[in-house]
């Protein structure tokens, strides 16, 4: 039996407001990217599918087709990006990604869904995880019933995946994703007590971000990393000025400045920050969260934060499920944008597959993207 490519990359970098589209990304971007990395082994999928197209999924006409198709071209899924309930792709997502948040039965609703879609396309015996909000948007959250109603559904959503295992054999596991600005924080202890199947999931630009040092993790209690990095400078002029053709409408980009190991100004978006930032010492260090591909290595006074992600890191991660999220490429600075997105998105499979101490099954070299 052919050994799996070890990473997949998550699929919410392309438009799923429904299940065409789905389809068309998984035809037309996917592929090209197995085709690239693993073109004679069995590629993994980090399906990501909002709530109207799990709904469309759960047909099981389509359920079939859709198993079906994964076996004609060697594919199967890994996990599920559970995060966006609504079109990832809208114009303007911003805070709205966090929406309905785990006070709402209909973010409890898609959760569930999603688990048994998830139990329905893993082998027997097989565990998976599907990724969900930190809570929600902290401002959004303004009394002490609001973290007490979250958590409750949480543990709704923590039976229900044990009620899926019961039914089916089956674990799906809920990897909550923690971000800057959130109600639940890494390692929250009252969060991982709604039960056994709630984990987390490690994003590294995201911790980065945070300025989380990613040495000597509990990673028992971590079920999902995303190789991801984030954009680092110090606070220059000359940096500001390459940082501001970042800010754009449609995702929030957190950022966050320390000086001397210490948090000094935190804004729940990119242009606040530009705006207060030379209010602050030149020392300061800035990052923003902005998944950058980790082939990036940085351009001029802007620099990546995957150089957090250390051999000691990877040997860590690679015992757990890893996927590569970088979902901005369509929202970069126009000149920076890869001409090809399989190109890109291969390019990173193969940087992290490298660090796995695995190789790619190349047919073709594969370039970096245009972010150079």
């Amino acid at each position: 039996m052919k050994t799996p490519f070890p990473i997949p990359y998550c699929l919410n970098v392309h438009p799923a407001a429904n299940w065409r589209e789905v389809k068309r990304a998984l035809s037309t971007h996917a592929l090209a990217v197995k085709q690239l990395v693993a073109s004679h082994r069995p590629f993994p999928l980090s399906l990501h599918v909002g709530y109207k197209t799990a709904l469309e999924l759960a047909s099981p006409r389509r359920l079939e087709a859709f198993r079906a198709w994964l076996q004609d071209h060697d594919c199967f899924v890994a996990g599920v990006n559970a995060f966006p309930f609504g079109d990832f792709h809208s114009p303007a997502v911003k805070a709205a990604v966090y929406r309905p948040d785990w006070r709402s039965s209909d973010r409890l609703a898609y959760s569930l869904l999603v688990a048994r879609l998830l139990a329905a396309l893993i082998p027997a015996g097989a565990t998976a995880t599907l990724t969900t909000v930190p809570g929600g948007w902290l401002p959004d959250w303004t009394t002490a019933a609001d973290r007490h109603r979250a958590l409750e559904n949480l543990a709704r959503a923590a039976a229900g995946c044990r009620d899926v295992f019961e039914t089916t054999g089956r674990r799906i596991r809920i990897a909550v994703e923690p971000e800057p600005g959130c109600a639940w924080q890494l390692f929250d202890p009252t969060v991982e007590a709604a039960g056994p199947e709630i984990g987390w999931c490690l994003d590294a630009c995201h911790a980065a971000v945070e300025f989380r040092p990613l040495a000597r993790l509990p990673w028992k209690r971590i079920a999902r990393v995303q190789l991801s990095a984030a954009i680092e400078c110090d606070n220059v002029p000359a940096a500001r000025a390459a940082l501001a053709p970042f800010a754009e409408p449609r995702y929030l980009h957190q950022t966050r400045a320390s000086l001397d190991g210490e948090i000094v100004g935190s804004w729940p978006d990119l242009a606040p920050a530009l705006k207060d930032l030379p209010k602050l010492p030149a020392q300061t260090v800035v990052r923003t969260h902005y998944h950058v591909p980790l082939t990036w290595d940085g351009n001029g006074p802007l620099r990546s934060t995957r150089a957090n992600l250390t051999p000691a890191f990877f040997r860590q991660a690679k015992k757990t499920f890893c996927e590569v999220e970088t979902y901005t490429l369509e929202v970069v600075p126009r000149a920076l944008r890869p001409r090809s997105l399989a190109q890109a998105i291969a390019g990173e499979l193969a940087w992290a597959a490298a660090r796995y101490g695995c190789s790619s099954s190349t047919k073709r070299k594969i370039v970096s993207p245009g972010l150079a």
